[in-house]
């Protein structure tokens, strides 16, 4: 991949006097040219359009207590879609989805997709600055797309063959082959301060964030909260409405529910238990969001389907433990009663879902199954995990138990257990979670093909799951994405049992009476819209 400079381009010029489109990801991959790609700008400032500006109270504070850590403000090292949540206050994204994951301009004024040329071309708005005054022009934005790629996200921005800045405002990025996701994946990437990045360098800017956003990053605690203030001076005029922003990260569940109860916090997110939900609801808390494929997470298993070194490693053992789970009891067990069982690894709303049997509940034949591959009387592994995903861990060492495997559970911090997935080899299993998605394309290249960001020393990752999967991705019609799509996910799961999806969690978040236009759980479990908050009078 090759970062190139040009003053002028008469090919783009061309392009742009044609008009643009918001590109081909999301729920349509079709080219379509648009001769008014609408503003997303406007968009937002005029979201209040018929309503009184009385009901805005400008000002005040709004704090936000999610269960997660967070890990980095430097994206192109962020290794889970769950730091975006407390980076966008302060570092923008290029685009945003829509509530049917649709892919429009954010940060970015226009994108335009042209699968003859293969190119993808982004048009930045004039005259944005950082939160240090620096200029967020094309120079800068070109010199993060290569952020992305040097950490080794190239998969992350569909594996650019050359970036060209054209002037200040337009950059091109050159494929060799058509993907109908670069409106997705180009707009999924935060933007930060070149000049703060080289004046304070890298590992400064994993804890210190120099954005275009709403708000100005004020402290970072890890493991405690992060603040932030207002910045006066954002791009869309009358934006945003709250003075002060919080983001607590409490990790326990009561502690969550107490301090929304006593109303220390105004938002509490990712309840998972019917009991504490149903006394939430009780009290009078307002529930927030959405219950569809894009808000949703799934406990899962990731096998080492690949080393010939364990046992694992042989079919016959991964589909005989799959035998020996009770598939609904676990769900149930895993999500406080609220979620449910799937055969693949996806919502039954999802793109990816088809209809697949489970693997039938018989310990008689998973014994069987494991006596014939050599291993009559079981053996010993691990099961990896964070804190968070122990109830996983042990819900699977007693499904492995039930037929003689031996297996203990050893927690690791966030960072451990990432640094293992990208390592050659694992002996055991890694208990995890994941965001569940409508199009879940960019996310299985993302995370468990040959062109992703780790699981390469354990992922198995065989044709019938990659060629479909790559299909979907070149896909030009949505119904020939889907149906690839499809047959990858069940290669995934159900033939080579490379990831075994244990429960399906639909998360429930409540706020106090009278916070509007938050947008959490709105799209995504990551993307929200802190610039749009308010309270109401």
């Amino acid at each position: 991949m090759k970062l190139t400079k040009k003053i002028a381009s008469l090919a783009l010029a061309a392009v742009m006097a044609a008009g643009i489109t918001a590109g081909c990801g999301g729920g349509n991959t079709e080219n379509t040219s648009k001769a008014d790609s609408q503003s997303s700008e406007t968009t937002a400032a005029e979201s209040k359009e018929g309503q009184s500006s009385a009901e805005i109270a400008e000002g005040g504070k709004l704090v936000v207590a999610i269960p997660q850590v967070h890990n980095t403000f430097f994206m192109p090292q962020s290794t889970t879609t769950s730091d975006r949540f407390a980076v966008q206050p302060v570092i923008e994204s290029l685009g945003r989805a829509d509530e049917d994951g649709n892919y429009y301009p954010w940060l970015a004024e226009e994108f335009y997709a042209d699968p003859e040329a293969l190119t993808f071309n982004i048009k930045l708005r004039e005259g944005v600055k950082f939160h240090d005054g620096s200029d967020c022009n094309a120079e800068a934005v070109a010199w993060n797309l290569q952020k992305y790629i040097d950490n080794g996200k190239a998969s992350e921005l569909g594996s650019p063959k050359e970036i060209t800045v054209v002037d200040d405002r337009n950059i091109v990025i050159q494929y060799e082959g058509w993907a109908n996701n670069w409106d997705n994946v180009i707009g999924d990437i935060f933007v930060i301060s070149k000049e703060a990045y080289d004046k304070n360098g890298e590992e400064w800017c994993k804890t210190h964030a120099v954005g275009t956003g709403p708000f100005i990053l004020e402290s970072f605690i890890a493991d405690n909260k992060i603040t932030y203030v207002k910045n006066p001076d954002y791009r869309i005029e009358g934006l945003p409405h709250i003075d002060n922003l919080e983001i607590d990260l409490i990790m326990d569940t009561n502690t969550l529910m107490s301090a929304l109860m006593n109303k220390e916090v105004s938002v509490a997110m990712k309840f998972e238990n019917d009991a504490i939900i149903n006394t939430i609801k009780q009290a009078g808390f307002e529930n927030i969001g959405r219950k569809n494929a894009n808000c949703a997470d799934i406990k899962h298993i990731i096998w080492n389907s690949k080393s010939d070194k364990h046992p694992m490693g042989d079919l016959k053992v991964r589909q005989a433990i799959m035998h020996a789970i009770q598939w609904e009891q676990v769900a149930k067990a895993l999500s406080g009663g609220l979620g449910e069982a799937t055969p693949l690894f996806c919502t039954s709303d999802s793109w990816a879902y088809s209809p697949v049997d489970f693997y039938e509940y018989n310990l008689d034949l998973a014994k069987q199954m494991l006596s014939e591959a050599g291993y009559p009387d079981g053996f010993e592994t691990t099961i990896y995990t964070k804190s968070k995903d122990n109830d996983t861990a042990t819900a699977f060492q007693a499904i492995l138990s039930q037929i003689g495997i031996r297996a203990s559970v050893e927690t690791l911090d966030a960072s451990a257990l990432d640094a293992m997935q990208k390592e050659d080899d694992i002996d055991g299993f890694i208990a995890n979670r994941g965001a569940s998605k409508m199009d879940f394309t960019n996310n299985y290249i993302r995370l468990y093909s040959s062109e992703g960001i780790k699981n390469h020393g354990i992922m198995l990752r065989p044709a019938e799951f990659e060629e479909p999967l790559f299909a979907a991705r070149a896909a030009v019609t949505v119904e020939e994405k889907k149906e690839n799509l499809q047959k990858a996910a069940k290669a995934l799961v159900s033939d080579y049992v490379m990831i075994t999806p244990l429960a399906v969690i639909y998360y429930e978040s409540f706020s106090v009476p009278g916070l509007e236009d938050s947008g959490i759980y709105d799209v995504s479990l990551e993307q929200w819209t802190p610039e749009q908050a308010y309270w109401t009078k």
